[in-house]
């Protein structure tokens, strides 16, 4: 045998195959975020001096999918000053150093939550009924790299393969209280050198209180590893101590009007308007543009930049 020519051909599969994994690597495109285009028109009316103007309406290009509320951030942005839009809610900015970040989703009830968990040596700390970062001794979940576990006295139950709007809480039987192991929320895709979360929803109860929770991604908006992802929403007509704290949450200033509302989605071929909400945002003309991102991805918008 020629052991050089079996060498050369050996190398260049190699090669080949490490080419073809970078390629896939470098190239890797997240299942999250839409392909969806908004289109941006009129609403018909003129900016005045009142707060309560209808401002512009909202609409998707042909082809499009339905979105959920809850993973869809809204805001329209007008001069200096951006004015998030939603159903009645908003998530207020945060100057704090926390690990914790929580974001309030336009149907003003569900939070999309990015945890920093790069610290190899601490767990970060999550505190879900409040979505802050806390101490061991208060928290729900605590965070490290992919490692997730429960603290002891919470219940809790997977439901595998069930989208997040359809998951619900019929027997509180059905919850464990084994919080020893660590969550397995997640799949290692070794073909894309990725951490994929697995299909399904988390009912979480701490405090008599119910949570559905899911894990989007474990990566940030920059793609960094290490930011578990997760979506966070209240079961079971449950309190959700957040939506009641002012340092999280204020009423939204740009209110959306939807014609099938209350609706859990934002259908293909609806138009919604976004209207101020007692905040002036426009008086007579002004320059505006309309930011949207859906599971933490922006989306393409299109259309007017001025009203007048």
């Amino acid at each position: 045998m020629n052991w050089k020519r079996f060498a050369a051909i050996t190398t260049c599969c190699v090669l080949a195959l490490a080419a073809g994994w970078t390629f896939l690597v470098v190239n890797y495109e997240t299942d999250l975020g839409t392909e969806n285009t908004i289109m941006v028109s009129d609403a018909g009316g003129n900016a005045s001096s009142a707060t309560n103007d209808a401002l512009v309406v909202l609409s998707f290009e042909e082809g499009a999918e339905n979105l959920s509320w809850s993973s869809l951030q809204l805001s329209i942005v007008a001069g200096d000053d951006a004015y998030s839009c939603s159903f009645g809610s908003q998530s207020t900015q945060s100057d704090n150093a926390s690990k914790v970040t929580a974001a309030l989703g336009a149907d003003g009830a569900t939070f999309t939550t990015v945890i920093d968990a790069t610290d190899e040596e601490r767990f970060t700390h999550l505190d879900l009924p409040g979505q802050k970062e806390t101490d061991e001794a208060n928290s729900t979940l605590r965070f490290s790299k992919t490692d997730v576990f429960l603290a002891s006295g919470v219940r809790w139950t997977f439901l595998e393969g069930v989208e997040f709007q359809d998951a619900t809480m019929q027997n509180s039987t059905e919850l464990s209280n084994e919080t020893e192991d660590r969550l397995e929320w997640y799949t290692y895709d070794l073909a894309e050198h990725r951490v994929q979360p697995n299909a399904g929803v988390y009912l979480i109860e701490v405090d008599d209180l119910l949570f559905k929770v899911q894990f989007l991604s474990y990566y940030n908006q920059a793609d960094e590893s290490r930011h578990p992802t997760i979506k966070v929403a209240a079961l079971n007509q449950t309190a959700f101590p957040a939506l009641l704290d002012t340092d999280l949450v204020a009423p939204s200033p740009c209110l959306i009007t939807a014609e099938n509302a209350p609706s859990e989605v934002w259908g293909a071929t609806e138009s919604i308007t976004l209207v101020e909400n007692g905040v002036q945002i426009c008086s007579d003309s002004c320059a505006i543009q309309i930011r949207a991102s859906y599971e933490t991805f922006s989306i393409e918008i299109k259309g007017i930049n001025a009203i007048d």
